[in-house]
């Protein structure tokens, strides 16, 4: 299977497990990342605000959802438990178009991200999230998508309110498989 270029949605969490997943985000920092697309280079590619999901025992069962439902619906083996972070984004808040493969000499491939909904969809306006350029990701609280590491993507500008989500990056040291299979 190539996860690189997948492209799943499904529900992971409840609006209950939302509002308790929160308040794991209470150290929230600016973050803007310099975005290659293409052969273009935008300096200021986003804007927003986050921070990592700590694993802790009162975090865990974040964790043992999310990698259970991945492992029923694509099969994956865990080897360890993905990198969380949290998005927070406000009005005049986005992420450009771009893609999450790391092609820096050394580093960790990555496979693919899955983000979730944390938000209430009546609780912003814009900031939908666009992916391959033809799919605008729900904004139920609690769903979740994945997309592979090749597929372009991008948040738009939040024109009013609050956008929170939790973003998961799956690469090779979180699952076990040959791989060559996963390329």
């Amino acid at each position: 299977m190539n996860y690189r270029d997948l492209f799943i949605e499904f529900d992971l969490f409840s609006a209950d497990e939302c509002k308790n997943i929160l308040p794991h985000s209470n150290n929230l920092e600016f973050t803007n990342y310099s975005i290659k697309l293409k052969n273009k280079f935008t300096e200021n590619g986003s804007s927003m605000k986050s921070q990592d999901l700590v694993e802790n025992e009162t975090t865990q069962w974040i964790f043992d959802k999310l990698t259970k439902k991945l492992t029923d619906v694509i099969n994956i083996k865990w080897s360890a438990n993905p990198h969380g972070v949290f998005r927070n984004y406000t009005k005049g808040d986005f992420f450009l178009e771009h893609k999450d493969n790391v092609d820096k000499t050394g580093a960790d491939p990555r496979y693919f991200t899955v983000t979730v909904q944390l938000s209430e969809s009546t609780g912003y306006s814009g900031g939908e999230v666009i992916v391959d350029r033809k799919h605008t990701v729900s904004k139920k609280i609690g769903s979740a998508t994945l997309w592979g590491s090749n597929v372009v993507h991008e948040v738009k500008n939040i024109t009013e309110g609050t956008r929170n989500s939790l973003v998961f990056f799956v690469s090779s040291k979180h699952i076990k498989t040959e791989i060559k299979s996963l390329l």
